[in-house]
């Protein structure tokens, strides 16, 4: 009864270390509990008390081989899970770098972030979408999401979400970057200019209208990381850097301007510019204070 209580007790051990710790400390465990029962059965048998050893210490063994190769496929497949994940969002060179800096469950948490935040929107896609069947506008904007998508990795960003005909992207996270002003101004003018020129081309080949977009840039503190619930979780930024980009984005209708970089956005900047002009210090919806707005010749 004895042996058998010994048995469960240390495979027990064997299993639960492994679980709760990271590889190299439960190996130092199970090494410690080992030489530990050892030296116990030892002095149980100089005292006259018989106890097996090979038992024991064979389930304290498979116990941590177990439960090890049990955290091991879990982890690959959690991995994966991940991987997948930010691979939709995350350019290929950024991935491995975020699941580097996750936690050892791969459950990444919110990191506050020094980030450049763009939100860009279609202008006039409302009534184009009014003329056309479903299936042309579902056509169209997937395409034109995908052109924009592509500059937006070429870039080294991070799309956060479609929302509509709208986009949103970041910069300087997960993946920290040191130019991520430039990366995120550069893209913009990219996306305005010969990637936004392919889809209109089309447009004018079709008899309509060509399209403009309205992009709106804003650098600060970010809190970064997986939000939802435990159903859906999707890699987002939040705080007031995000909400000032979306206000941006929204104040470029009507204004004859299609890209409104913020003060922080050029004060951010790595390499010099000579073609952004000063448009206004504006107020913005949900901030006391003006923001400074630029804007690119």
């Amino acid at each position: 009864m004895g042996n058998a209580v010994l048995i469960v007790v240390l495979g027990l051990l064997g299993a639960g270390a492994t679980l709760r710790l990271d590889p190299q400390r439960a190996a130092i465990v199970g090494v410690v509990s080992a030489a530990a029962f050892a030296g116990a059965a030892q002095l149980a048998f100089s005292a006259g008390v018989i106890a097996a050893m090979l038992d024991p210490l064979l389930s304290l063994g498979l116990g941590f081989v177990g439960a090890l190769g049990v955290a091991t496929t879990v982890g690959a497949f959690e991995r994966d899970r991940v991987r997948d994940l930010f691979a939709r969002f995350v350019p290929e060179a950024v991935v491995d770098d975020v699941l580097a800096r996750a936690d050892g469950r791969l459950r990444l948490g919110g990191e506050r972030k020094v980030a450049t935040v763009m939100f860009s929107d279609v202008r006039g896609f409302t009534a184009y979408s009014e003329k056309h069947t479903r299936e042309e506008v579902i056509e169209n904007l997937s395409q034109y999401l995908t052109i924009m998508s592509e500059v937006i990795h070429e870039h080294g960003g991070t799309l956060v979400a479609y929302m509509g005909d709208g986009i949103m992207a970041v910069f300087g996270a997960p993946a920290d970057q040191v130019d991520r002003a430039d990366r995120a101004l550069d893209a913009a003018e990219q996306m305005n200019g010969p990637a936004l020129e392919s889809p209109n081309a089309m447009l004018r080949a079709r008899g309509d209208e060509p399209l403009g977009i309205g992009i709106g840039l804003n650098s600060g503190p970010v809190m970064a990381g997986n939000v939802g619930s435990q159903r859906r979780m999707e890699h987002s930024t939040i705080g007031d850097t995000t909400n000032t980009a979306s206000r941006l984005e929204t104040v470029t209708k009507g204004s004859g301007h299609a890209i409104f970089p913020s003060d922080s956005v050029r004060g951010m900047l790595t390499r010099p510019r000579d073609d952004l002009v000063l448009v206004a210090s504006m107020a913005v919806r949900g901030r006391d204070e003006p923001v400074t707005v630029w804007s690119v010749t």
